[in-house]
C-alpha cells in the first residue's frame, strides 16, 4: 500500500518535471519560431488559392447544375420564411 508521503513526493516530482518542460521550448516550437514568417506567407497564399477556387465553384454552380441550384434557393427561402 502506498503511503501519503510517497504520493506527495511523486506529485512534487511531477510538478517539477512539468515546470521544467514548460521552461524548455520543444524542437517544433523552435522550428516554428524560425520559420514563422515564411510559413505564414505560404499559408496565406494557400488559403488565398483555396478561397479563389471556392469562389470560382460558387460562380459556376448555377450554370453547371441549375435544378439543384433552384432547389437549394427554394430550401433556403423556405427555411428563412419559417424562421419567424
Amino acid at each position: 500500500m502506498v503511503t501519503k508521503t510517497q504520493l506527495e513526493a511523486e506529485v512534487a516530482d511531477l510538478r517539477r518535471q512539468l515546470a521544467e518542460q514548460a521552461k524548455e521550448p520543444t524542437a517544433n516550437e523552435t522550428q516554428d519560431a524560425d520559420a514563422e514568417p515564411e510559413g505564414l506567407a505560404e499559408n496565406l497564399e494557400a488559403w488565398s488559392a483555396q478561397l479563389e477556387d471556392v469562389m470560382t465553384e460558387l460562380e459556376e454552380f448555377p450554370h453547371k447544375k441549375p435544378i439543384l441550384f433552384a432547389l437549394g434557393i427554394f430550401a433556403v427561402g423556405y427555411l428563412l420564411g419559417r424562421s419567424r
